[in-house]
């Protein structure tokens, strides 16, 4: 069960929709350290009930589309000192023009099984012209099997092509994170590996289902080369970060 539980205007003029979804227990499974960490450094708990507040962009004009951002802390805002305006969705969506409505539905230590039945269900009522999927890297540290992960992808995007079918959708894969110090401690190689491998399974179901993808693995988001992307944490993207993020999906988006 989920419901709008409060809307007002924020100094900046966006609108602030507070979104309380409430979970069944067993959607939750234990996860990986990387998702506890997301969920220590975000004061959340793996609880039945899950409260989170997003932003929503809502310009003026009545030919406004709905853009959907489904994804985790790292599309919430986690790592930035006001996620609620600086975050990579609220940067897209600036990206996009006064046109987009925006519905950031990222909620920390979600993984894509799970978002299917807390997010995506939301998305779908949202009646979205685009919609953006980034739920990749919790996934990976969970270890969860990538013929789970690759049927969860489909199933989403079948779904949201099914109920929207005139909705752009673009995915963002995994970027580089062996210069992420959360990952310092991970065999390098292995980490290597598995990046490969979940962005092979990414741009395979994003070719199937004829949607945009966004490759956050080159050298447009190399944390290695720009260390300003990540926040002080260790883990999440920066403000500068964020941004930089907004403009490879806003890139993606052109082209695609």
């Amino acid at each position: 069960m989920h419901y709008i539980r409060q809307t007002r205007l924020t100094r900046r003029g966006y609108t602030r929709t507070t979104l309380r979804i409430r979970l069944r227990s067993s959607l939750w499974q234990p996860l990986s350290g990387l998702l506890l960490a997301l969920c220590l450094l975000s004061s959340c708990s793996q609880t039945s009930s899950l409260t989170t507040t997003h932003i929503t962009q809502t310009p003026a004009a009545s030919t406004t589309q709905t853009y959907v951002a489904i994804g985790a802390s790292d599309t919430f805002g986690i790592g930035t000192d006001d996620p609620y305006t600086q975050n990579w969705a609220s940067d897209l969506t600036t990206l996009l023009g006064n046109q987009m409505h925006l519905v950031n539905l990222g909620i920390p230590g979600m993984t894509l099984d799970v978002a299917l039945d807390a997010e995506l269900p939301i998305a779908l009522e949202a009646h979205p012209a685009l919609v953006t999927i980034w739920l990749a890297v919790n996934d990976l540290a969970a270890q969860v099997p990538l013929t789970n992960y690759e049927h969860d992808l489909d199933l989403m995007l079948t779904r949201l092509q099914t109920a929207a079918p005139q909705a752009r959708i673009a995915v963002g894969n995994v970027p580089d994170l062996t210069s992420v110090p959360f990952f310092a401690s991970y065999d390098q190689t292995d980490l290597r590996q598995n990046i490969d491998a979940f962005n092979n399974v990414i741009a395979r179901v994003v070719k199937h289902h004829h949607v945009i993808l966004v490759d956050l693995s080159g050298q447009g988001y190399n944390l290695q080369t720009f260390p300003q992307y990540l926040s002080r944490d260790g883990l999440h993207p920066s403000a500068v970060g964020y941004a930089q993020l907004a403009q490879l999906f806003y890139q993606a988006l052109r082209k695609g």
